[in-house]
């Protein structure tokens, strides 16, 4: 549901190397996720999408602001529970609370999958979460023309969120300029609010010190990478591969 930005092939998703479980897509309009599970559980990802996406465009009816700031807003009284969360994680990030709806909603999908695998992956859009306690590898695309990243992360059995965020490639929105910020929080909604924050500060290859200091500010902030001018910062819980 985030807007702007260009159309981008996501052929990261071969990357990731789940080993052992079930892979397939569940697309309902402008959502396209790629989840994996133990078995194939694709009816029950296909709800809650529904279910999650009905929350939210109920409240967005209701509360146009709630998708049009670039700053923070509060949940109102009764709101859903994705929505007070991607609230929470607007006034923790001072972004708005739609920078983290990609997270948001990869967050209640891959929960509500827990409670059918222990391991899950739901991507959607490059926002990820992940559960089952698994080291996994990822790729940070950073656009045509510039070399990917390949990371190893560690996941933990609750879950973890992983999300990237980019000023050249895909549909986010950033008033920064770099190639790719990706972020390793303890929730995907999180996640997808620190890297939007992160990656406004970042104009030039120059900026990706003051990037990565911003980044140890915040402890819901595991992990760092930063790619701008063809350099890369890595802080916390990452290791490229």
């Amino acid at each position: 549901m985030k807007s702007g930005g260009r159309h981008v092939e996501r052929g990261y998703r071969s990357v990731i190397e789940p080993a052992g479980l079930e892979c397939y897509r569940v697309v309902q309009d402008e959502s396209d996720l790629y989840v994996c599970t133990e078995r194939d559980l694709k009816r029950q990802a296909a709800e809650s999408l529904a279910a999650c996406r009905s929350d939210l465009e109920e409240y967005l009816g209701s509360h146009p602001e709630f998708g049009t700031s670039f700053g923070p807003l509060p949940a109102s009284s009764g709101a859903p529970d994705i929505v007070k969360e991607m609230a929470a994680a607007s006034e923790t990030f001072n972004v708005g609370p739609m920078a983290s709806v990609a997270g948001a909603v990869a967050q209640y999908v891959g929960q509500k999958l827990m409670e059918h695998s222990r391991e899950v992956i739901v991507e959607n859009g490059g926002d990820i979460f992940l559960s089952g306690g698994k080291r996994r590898k990822a790729r940070i695309f950073a656009g045509e023309g510039s070399q990917a990243v390949d990371i190893m992360i560690e996941d933990k059995p609750e879950g973890i969120g992983l999300c990237t965020s980019s000023a050249t490639v895909g549909p986010s929105v950033s008033l920064g300029e770099a190639e790719a910020v990706t972020v390793l929080s303890p929730t995907a909604t999180l996640a997808d609010a620190a890297v939007t924050a992160i990656g406004n500060r970042v104009v030039s290859q120059e900026d990706i010190p003051g990037a990565l200091e911003l980044a140890r500010e915040y402890e819901e902030v595991l992990g760092v990478v930063v790619i701008a001018g063809g350099s890369v910062g890595v802080w916390g819980r990452i290791e490229v591969a």
